[in-house]
């Protein structure tokens, strides 16, 4: 029987990562189902961890580490006891992850076969990435590429940011096949945020659903917010400490979801706003240059800089105002066509799951 281990990202409540540890064994076993396969599915927990992330950042620095490196004890274990059986699978929720160096290495010195597939979400390959721009390039590049040469297959949630992982790690053209453009396993995001979507009422709030990082730039948001009516509300969402369900009731009564991120290789903050029915307003770049409609795309410059920004902030407040005023006929017609593109194109991870049960 062959088996597909999972290795997961630690369960965080504020970030998706809680979501997925449940959610990805339910996709992964549904398609077994589905395909009338006799595989099984397996989850390799971490360590126990404390529920927190460095300020700023996805994950905590420290104890993502003590997470991952528990994983890799046990697939250690797994691979010594005789459980790794040829033809296994391993799903790696993280690429950045030293578990990937420890089974390619018992794989092939034990000459146990196995499949790696791993997503990759940021790394030090993006310069606008936290990463990027704390870590040094002589080390991370070759850690990076390293670990995308061991893997299988290598998904990324945009085609963007798979051209840029291609270009800035210098991957010769004859390996590109390993890169997949493949959706995340997003499921969780219908079902969290359709019941926002039809039920509440709607109030004149703009929300910035992003973590309070430089390449977020919240300080446009916070200067925008000098410039807006006063009746509205102005939202951010990190500073308001809010569970998942706060959350997305939250979206679900907002108007807007502003970004004006420079990094961005998926967007989850603005894929869940725009689930929960509110008006996307992104700059044109990055990921959102493909997921979004030329409608709720702003020109890039305009908030490329903070210098650029102050050259342009009238013309953000004039979409703003004209964005709130129309919510209502914007949201049965633009938005509408903007949902469905991200529920057929950005929600369902067909290709990984392929490649994976293939």
């Amino acid at each position: 029987m062959t088996t597909i281990w999972i290795v997961p990202l630690e369960p965080i409540d504020t970030r998706y990562t809680k979501q997925w540890y449940t959610e990805i064994p339910d996709i992964f076993n549904s398609a077994i189902e589905e395909r009338n396969m006799d595989w099984n599915v397996v989850t390799i927990e971490g360590h126990k961890i404390p529920d927190q992330t460095t300020k700023g950042a996805f994950l905590d620095f420290g104890f993502t580490n003590v997470y991952k490196g528990s994983q890799a004890i046990k697939i250690a274990n797994l691979f010594s006891n005789g459980d790794i059986k040829p033809g296994d699978k391993f799903f790696i929720a993280d690429a950045w992850n030293f578990a990937i160096t420890a089974i390619k290495y018992m794989s092939e010195l034990m000459e146990i076969p196995v499949e790696i597939h791993a997503i990759w979400h940021a790394g030090a390959y993006d310069p606008t990435d936290i990463l990027g721009l704390k870590m040094g390039k002589e080390w991370s590049a070759a850690q990076e590429s390293a670990w995308f040469y061991a893997c299988d297959y290598n998904y990324y949630a945009s085609e963007f940011h798979k051209q840029m992982f291609l270009k800035n790690l210098n991957i010769p053209e004859a390996y590109h096949h390993k890169a997949v453009r493949s959706s995340l396993p997003s499921r969780m995001y219908l079902t969290a945020c359709s019941p926002s979507f039809a039920n509440l009422e709607r109030e004149d709030t703009i929300v910035f659903a992003h973590r309070l990082n430089e390449d977020k730039q919240p300080e446009i948001f916070r200067d925008l917010i000098k410039h807006l009516p006063t009746s509205w509300n102005y939202i951010l969402t990190q500073e308001e400490g809010l569970t998942k369900e706060g959350y997305y009731d939250l979206l679900g009564k907002s108007k807007i979801a502003f970004s004006c991120s420079l990094h961005e290789n998926y967007g989850i903050g603005q894929i869940e706003g725009t689930l929960s029915g509110c008006i996307p307003i992104v700059p044109d770049r990055a990921s959102y240059s493909e997921i979004y409609l030329d409608y709720f795309k702003y020109p890039s410059d305009w908030t490329s800089s903070w210098d650029n920004y102050m050259a342009n902030r009238n013309e953000l407040v004039y979409l703003l105002i004209r964005m709130m005023d129309n919510y209502d006929a914007i949201h049965y017609t633009a938005l509408s066509k903007q949902v469905i593109k991200i529920e057929d194109d950005y929600i369902h991870p067909t290709p990984l799951i392929e490649k994976i049960l293939s």
